[in-house]
């Protein structure tokens, strides 16, 4: 009898062992396949894993929509999209693979390279040095030069300040940079400078006469990253992580390939969808930033709110809206701030900045009058004709909620 009643209770706990492990597969699959698009409810702290966002918001859905035609039709395996609502991160969108071989999905977590987004971030630290009392916004900076110095020009070197450099109305050369594969030696700052990359092999010199037109420049980043290694005396991503990224919590963003960002990162596509390797740069404060979505839209979100209690003395306040404000002279061409650009696409003005190296497209876009903003990280060479649709959502909905 007591045999028989063993029996019983062995085979119903051997039932509930089956049921429950079911129960836990069906869950691993289901979480499994939203975690290929996924969101971030409102309110939920920065760095805590995705949860679904309500369904209830038409711009997730439509963003989703866009998102995964747009990613198919491209040849870009991923993207990962943050939206800002009244100051904050309302939610997060993960689309696609941040790597297709291994199928690894694309995560709030995943680091991209995003570009000549990076110049926007490189001006926080720039402008601190004025803070600091290394500069002024309007001092000639080639007297604080000693590696290298702009050549003799039949412009006027004097005018080169800081503030022209940062809005592109310094009359600098170069205007980006192709950085090179992972792996392969880089150029000092010195050679870069002087034109020794291979994609241009133009060196850095005056075009046009300081402070008369609007001219883009990566060049002119390129002589204030070594502006600020020669009046800190430290190279200029440790700076950048010591001085701004750690005081404002953004412990996923670094401008050099760590072994800690490799491990996180996306992998790159080209144009035809392949995956090609990581693109590393001299160059860092005009194209060489690494991030995850998350710490770019904290990045954002403390430039729309300009809070003094959130930029952890990083800078003051009242410099952050200096930057955002539109340096003269500017034209068709483009207008820009301090590190910040002044964009105008389906008729919104906003200000932030967009990036494209080869496998990787970003886009941060921010609306100062509704305190709204997107970011947009693709890993593909493709990734504008992903981020702009995209970007087309979000402004219809801005555009009509102003009405």
């Amino acid at each position: 009898m007591v045999c028989r009643m063993l029996k019983r209770q062995a085979l119903q706990i051997h039932r509930k062992m089956i049921k429950n492990r079911i129960q836990g597969l069906v869950a691993f699959s289901f979480t499994a396949l939203l975690f290929s698009c996924s969101a971030t409810k409102q309110g939920v702290e920065r760095g805590n894993t995705e949860n679904m966002v309500s369904q209830t918001d038409s711009l997730y859905m439509e963003i989703q929509r866009v998102g995964m035609e747009a990613t198919k039709n491209n040849h870009v395996p991923g993207v990962a999209i943050a939206v800002i609502q009244h100051g904050k991160v309302a939610w997060t969108q993960s689309i696609g693979f941040a790597d297709v071989e291994s199928k690894k999905p694309v995560t709030p977590e995943t680091i991209f390279n995003v570009g000549s987004v990076s110049k926007m971030v490189s001006a926080w630290g720039l402008i601190q040095l004025t803070e600091k009392g290394l500069v002024k916004l309007d001092d000639p900076v080639d007297q604080f030069l000693v590696r290298w110095k702009l050549p003799a020009s039949p412009y006027d070197i004097s005018k080169v300040t800081l503030r022209r450099i940062l809005s592109h109305t310094a009359g600098l050369s170069v205007h980006g940079y192709g950085g090179s594969e992972q792996g392969t030696p880089l150029l000092s700052l010195e050679e870069s400078l002087s034109g020794k990359t291979k994609r241009n092999g133009e060196s850095v010199r005056l075009i046009s006469e300081p402070g008369t037109k609007w001219e883009y420049s990566g060049g002119g980043y390129t002589l204030a990253q070594l502006l600020l290694e020669e009046r800190t005396k430290e190279k200029f991503a440790v700076y950048m992580k010591k001085n701004v990224f750690e005081p404002l919590g953004l412990n996923h963003t670094h401008y050099e390939w760590t072994e800690d960002m490799m491990a996180n990162s996306a992998t790159a596509y080209d144009a035809s969808g392949k995956p090609i390797k990581n693109r590393i740069f001299t160059e860092q404060a005009a194209a060489g930033l690494q991030t995850t979505v998350l710490d770019l839209a904290h990045f954002a979100e403390l430039s729309i709110t300009s809070d003094p209690s959130q930029l952890n003395k990083v800078l003051k306040s009242t410099n952050l809206q200096v930057m955002e404000k539109q340096v003269l002279p500017f034209s068709d061409q483009g207008k820009s701030g301090l590190g910040y650009r002044f964009m105008n696409y389906e008729g919104l003005e906003t200000i932030g900045h967009t990036g494209e190296n080869e496998g990787w497209s970003a886009g941060v876009f921010m609306h100062l009058p509704t305190k709204s903003g997107i970011v947009i990280l693709c890993n593909g060479s493709n990734g504008d004709r992903v981020w702009y649709p995209i970007y087309q959502s979000w402004a219809k909905r801005i555009k009509e909620n102003k009405k």
